[in-house]
């Protein structure tokens, strides 16, 4: 590949902007993840069942948007969470497994490892670049880890704007959380940490599809 991924980037933009409708829903339960930074009275159990619904419908969408890669079309929704669940949802274990057994150790032992599970969490958004659209393209789960990182590393030069887009929700979301911390509950603080979660979304979708068009037509070509 002597270009770089710029053009994906572009096409995936608007590949979103033609079918935005899957969408919509995570956007609306986005509320119910931030309603608590508005109010102390929303019920913790929004926050949980927002990252519940959240959990099962990334899986859909990622589906559907590999639907129309592929296929030109939109399929079931149902069709497509019996199809990709649950090879998304090991993928997803094993990715957040040294993040998981890092948070826990800093509990038992009480050690400061949130700086690197910062650290962790953006260099495993950087891996998976290429794994998860692997995962729906090859319906496979441990076998699309260790692909996906050698399709990033043997073409990261060609993959470094998809990197760098990558990186950007992390940096969001650590920007939110320090601005959060020093800033009281309000309905403003609402309102910015939801515009956050909407341009992260955006850009996690932006960055998948254009992944998935570069493995559908670069690599994954027989």
């Amino acid at each position: 590949m002597t270009t770089d991924a710029k053009s994906y980037l572009l096409r995936a933009v608007y590949i979103l902007k033609a079918n935005a409708n899957p969408l919509i829903l995570p956007a609306i339960l986005g509320v119910l993840l931030y309603l608590p930074a508005a109010s102390d009275e929303s019920p913790p159990i929004f926050v949980v069942m927002s990252l519940m619904i959240l959990f099962v419908l990334l899986p859909v969408i990622y589906g559907q948007y590999i639907e129309l890669i592929t296929r030109n079309r939109l399929s079931s929704y149902f069709q497509v969470f019996r199809t990709h669940w649950l090879n998304y949802f090991v993928v997803s274990l094993v990715l957040g497994m040294p993040i998981l057994i890092l948070s826990l150790l800093g509990q038992v032992f009480g050690l400061p490892f949130w700086d690197l599970i910062k650290i962790l969490s953006i260099l495993i958004d950087i891996l998976s670049i290429y794994i998860f659209p692997l995962v729906f393209l090859i319906r496979k789960h441990l076998a699309s880890i260790p692909l996906g990182i050698k399709c990033l590393i043997g073409n990261l030069n060609f993959s470094l704007p998809l990197v760098i887009l990558a990186v950007v929700p992390s940096l969001i979301d650590l920007f939110s959380s320090e601005v959060s911390v020093t800033t009281a509950l309000s309905v403003q603080m609402f309102v910015l940490n939801y515009i956050f979660w909407i341009i992260s979304l955006f850009i996690d979708f932006v960055v998948f599809v254009a992944a998935a068009l570069i493995l559908k037509e670069k690599l994954l070509q027989p």
